[in-house]
């Protein structure tokens, strides 16, 4: 509510049970503050499954910096291929992007204004497209 979190925590001590006892093929994880932890639990993620990254968040109005958002993206890649044992690209073909959660996960939504969304959404596109290219 009004832009705080209700818990924090790196996904490491949960990674091994999430990624192998859950009977899903994409995971959706929030990456957009420091509270979320690294990406190495990433490690543990099978070759059959994907995660979107939610690196971009939906809390606050400022904008990220797009070659910061990429690189993240490509480090969390690194992190897929060691555990998988594929080439970057492979594992990047596991890997999406989005903003973290909904722009309101409370009725009482968040600090942005309609504006404000338009132009997160606009920069996952700008990412998906850098990372992605010619992908839908």
């Amino acid at each position: 509510m009004g832009s705080k979190h209700f818990s924090e925590g790196a996904y490491d001590r949960i990674a091994t049970k999430l990624f192998s006892n859950l009977n899903v093929s994409t995971y959706y994880l929030e990456y957009d503050t420091p509270r979320a932890g690294g990406f190495e639990p990433l490690k543990q993620l099978p070759k059959d499954k994907n995660v979107v990254l939610g690196v971009v968040t939906s809390k606050f109005p400022a904008l990220e910096d797009q070659r910061e958002m990429v690189d993240r993206i490509y480090k969390a890649a690194d992190f897929v291929a060691g555990g998988s044992k594929q080439s970057r690209e492979d594992a990047l073909q596991r890997l999406s992007v989005s903003p973290q959660c909904g722009f309101a996960s409370h009725a009482e939504g968040n600090a942005l204004g309609w504006e404000d969304m338009r132009e997160k959404l606009k920069l996952v596109r700008s990412i998906a497209d850098e990372v992605w290219p010619g992908q839908p």
